[in-house]
This record gives structure tokens, C-alpha cells and sequence, in this order.
């Protein structure tokens, strides 16, 4: 049987299933989970692990029976997900050129971020892609690999307009980095406050145009300066979640 505690999890394998895989003590895993579990990670009967029902709460499971079509665990324990902060941070990323959107978006899951926006901003540099199919997969297997309790969310590309309405209506703070900010800096733009939702707006390669500054400063978003250095669209995004969360879950 299982130990007495979830002491091991970080070593177990990790899965999300659906809420109606979870029935009473049992949860059933099919289709692709399953040939992963019993083909490549060769699980048995007997075999423990975690599984996230992807709204904050983890199950440590033994299983009871496995094939390649469905694996039958019995739940031990269950608790609520330590990974999730009570920060939801949105980011609103001007697409780059390239695979550099799988980065961002894999890393930004990794350090917290609730959902991803890419953005379609002025200077947007040409060969920019969005497979939002391909970027979904990459913020479940971040998800799984980080020991978050939710899978974040690829929203659907936007325009700058769209995109800084929808931030401005739905969070609390909207922060701006930008590199001809120099005097607020992203510290003091969090000092003193206590926003359960924050979006972060990135702009691409070619930076922000003027006028997307403007409409910014016109919605009353914070713009700021990440510091002395310009950091690269695949870095910005990255660094800015990480400090808000330093910052702002003490």
C-alpha cells in the first residue's frame, strides 16, 4: 500500500485527468495517458502516482489494473494543489519571429502564469506563428513538469486594441514594460499593492510602436522599466512573472 503522505510526490509521475475520470475512490485513465503510462513509463499494478483533476486538487493513487487502453487506480490520498498562487497572472505576448512563442509560453507556465495571449502588434516581425493547438500541448507538459494544479490556458491571438481592452477589463493591474520607461520601475509599480490579477504586456522583437504606448498610457496601464538592460521578447516575459510573484506572494 501507499506511505503515509504525499512526502514522494515531486518524484512520481504526474497526470491531469478530467473531473468525470474521478469516480468515488477510483479514478479510470484511457486513451493516450494510458499507452504512456503502461507503454513508455511501463507502470503496473502497484505503481503510485499523482493525478491533478486540473482545478487545484491532487490524488495519490495506487493502480489496481493496467493496459494500454486503461489504467484503474485506487485514490489514497487527496489534497489540495500547493503550486498554484492566489496571484493570476495573464500574459499578453506580442508574437515573435520563429519557435521563440514555445519558449516563452513553456517557461511563463513553469514560473506561474494562468493563461498566454498572443498578440498581434504593429511590429510584429514577419514569419511570427501561431499553432495554438501545438502551444496548448506545450502548457499541459509544462503543467505536468512543474506540479501546477491547473492547466494553463493559449487564448486565442489578438490585436493590440482587442487585446489591451480585454486586460484592462478583466485584471486588477495591467503592467507595460517598455525600454524607454526610466523612471518607474517594476518594483515600485507593485509597491503596496495586493491585485488577485495581474496581465503583463510584451511587446515583440521590434518593440512597441508609439502609438500602442499611447493607447496603453490612455487605459491607465503601469508602464515600467524591467531595469538597465533590454532583455530579448523571449526573456521579458519570463522575468517580469518571476518578480511579480517575488514581490507580490511575500
Amino acid at each position: 500500500m501507499v506511505g503515509d503522505s504525499f512526502e514522494k510526490e515531486l518524484t512520481m509521475a504526474r497526470f491531469f485527468v478530467p473531473s468525470d475520470a474521478i469516480d468515488g475512490e477510483y479514478i479510470h485513465i484511457i486513451g493516450e495517458e494510458a499507452a504512456h503510462m503502461t507503454r513508455v513509463l511501463r507502470m503496473r499494478a502497484g505503481d503510485t502516482f499523482t493525478a491533478c483533476d486540473g482545478a487545484k486538487t491532487d490524488y495519490l493513487c495506487e493502480i489496481e489494473s493496467a493496459d494500454k487502453k486503461e489504467v484503474l487506480a485506487k485514490i489514497c490520498e487527496k489534497k489540495e494543489n500547493e503550486a498554484e498562487s492566489d496571484i493570476r497572472i495573464t500574459l499578453y505576448q506580442g508574437i515573435p519571429k520563429g519557435a521563440k512563442l514555445d519558449y516563452i509560453v513553456q517557461k511563463c507556465v513553469e514560473i506561474g502564469a494562468c493563461s498566454i495571449v498572443p498578440v498581434k502588434t504593429e511590429r510584429v516581425v514577419k514569419g511570427g506563428d501561431v499553432k495554438r493547438e501545438r502551444l496548448s500541448r506545450i502548457a499541459f507538459e509544462a503543467a505536468k513538469q512543474s506540479g501546477r494544479g491547473i492547466i494553463p490556458e493559449v487564448g486565442e491571438a489578438l490585436s493590440f486594441a482587442d487585446a489591451a481592452s480585454e486586460a484592462a477589463a478583466k485584471t486588477e493591474l495591467v503592467l507595460f514594460p517598455y525600454e524607454c520607461e526610466k523612471d518607474m520601475s517594476l518594483k515600485c509599480a507593485l509597491r503596496g499593492k495586493t491585485p488577485c490579477s495581474v496581465s503583463v504586456f510584451i511587446g515583440p522583437e521590434g518593440g512597441f510602436s508609439e502609438a500602442e504606448v499611447s493607447l496603453a498610457k490612455e487605459k491607465g496601464f503601469a508602464i515600467v522599466t524591467l531595469g538597465k538592460r533590454i532583455l530579448r521578447t523571449e526573456t521579458a516575459g519570463a522575468v517580469t512573472c518571476g518578480n511579480i510573484f517575488y514581490e507580490l506572494e511575500g
